[in-house]
């Protein structure tokens, strides 16, 4: 394991600043280890999680890519209340040094992209995008002037027949710091499982055990459990599904295995065991997501952020504080970003408010900010709890205003 891994520091990620991509007209959101972004349905959750997923899809497989992976710039670009042209988001990075005895790094990352320029016959330039400006600073902490300073601009130079449509810092990534930095945006984990992923049975190879974003693999990524993580996944399952006892992999002497549970019922001096088939759907989704926040890839280091959307989806309300806990241990080893249209997380005395972004949909367009100070002397004064105010759209985000782009001259 190298070093970056093991001294990895938290949160990767501690700001994000988007500017008209999909519902997202502006904003500028400070994140911490443990960050819950909370609002109505079709608020905008999603879009903002989709940002950040942009950038690490942009960068591991191309703009282009990731832009036809979305449908296209019709959706991709903030179309109300006026169509925009092209799409800027910057993220602030927090990253650890490549050998024991170096420094950290801080910076800036951002790319500004849209359509290409189409011809005189009205035909586009070339498939994919254009890439009109990309940014990459990076620094020692209490660096000053160019010293400890590594940076790089890209533009894209209308009118002289010059066209950006490749990324530089993918370019750049066989050296250092910018390969490091490279490497980290693009081991990002968004979950987003599929209940059918979740109750497949997958080969059992020597190479199995890495969870997948969709939930495949559920069953080898158990397997490769360390004893610590499946008993603290156990534990967590048995308060959120009462008489659970253990969970793990099926046989894993066969070629194919899944996930189990072995669940005590009073009486019996024998567990039953249900295979994943068996399992109702809250049951299985929550050993996926307990397997995404304990999985080694994150425990160690190798993944600087774990992203959920709905974690809470599929399971009775009062399962709510044992999620709030194994979120906020997860976020003692990765930075944890989730997404909830339910404040029951946070209706405890001993939860966070300062880790709320909550997000809204004003005439069609996002905002996205944290907790106004009225909402949160309702809550400390107990008039109401963050629930209610949620339900009655009343929890409201504080706005920042546009800031100017890193970098500008």
């Amino acid at each position: 394991m190298s070093s970056a891994a093991l001294h990895r520091p938290l949160p990767f990620i501690t700001r994000v600043r988007v500017e008209n991509y999909k519902s997202i007209a502006h904003c500028d959101v400070a994140l911490g280890r443990f960050t819950v972004l909370l609002g109505l349905n079709a608020a905008g959750k999603s879009n903002f999680l989709d940002a950040l997923r942009f950038v690490r899809d942009a960068l591991a497989q191309g703009p282009a890519e990731a832009v036809a992976a979305r449908g296209g710039w019709e959706e991709v670009l903030r179309r109300v209340p006026e169509p925009a042209t092209s799409c800027t988001i910057g993220l602030e990075f927090h990253l650890p040094a490549t050998t024991p005895d170096g420094e950290t790094w801080v910076g800036w990352y951002e790319i500004t992209l849209a359509p290409p320029t189409p011809t005189r016959a009205g035909r586009d330039a070339g498939s994919g995008v254009r890439i009109k400006r990309e940014f990459c600073e990076m620094r020692h902490p209490g660096a000053k002037g160019e010293t400890g300073t590594e940076l790089f601009v890209v533009r894209d130079r209308a009118g002289t027949g010059r066209r950006q449509s490749v990324l530089e810092l993918p370019r750049v990534s066989d050296t250092e710091p910018f390969g490091e930095l490279h490497g980290t945006l693009t081991e990002m984990f968004f979950y987003s499982p599929d209940l059918a992923n979740l109750r497949k049975a997958n080969p059992n190879t020597p190479t199995a055990g890495a969870l997948g974003e969709d939930g495949g693999d559920l069953g080898p990524a158990l397997a490769a459990l360390g004893d610590e993580e499946r008993q603290r996944i156990s534990q967590y399952l048995g308060v959120i599904v009462p008489g659970v006892v253990d969970v793990g992999p099926t046989d894993p002497s066969a070629d194919y295995i899944a996930a189990r549970i072995n669940f005590a019922i009073d009486g019996e001096t024998e567990p039953h065991v249900f295979r994943a088939e068996s399992m109702s759907e809250g049951t299985i989704r929550a050993i996926g997501l307990l397997t995404a926040l304990f999985q080694p890839e994150a425990r160690e280091g190798w993944i600087p952020l774990v992203a959920v959307e709905e974690p809470e989806l599929a399971l009775h309300p009062l399962a709510a504080g044992a999620l709030y806990d194994a979120l906020t241990e997860a976020s003692e080893h990765v930075q944890i970003l989730a997404t909830t249209q339910s404040a029951e997380l946070f209706d405890r005395k001993e939860a966070d408010l300062s880790a709320i972004r909550v997000v809204a949909a004003e005439h069609g367009v996002t905002v996205i900010g944290e907790v106004d100070p009225v909402s949160r002397s309702i809550v400390a004064d107990g008039l109401a709890t963050t629930a209610e105010l949620l339900r009655s759209d009343q929890l409201r985000p504080v706005v920042e205003p546009p800031a100017e782009p890193e970098g500008a001259e």
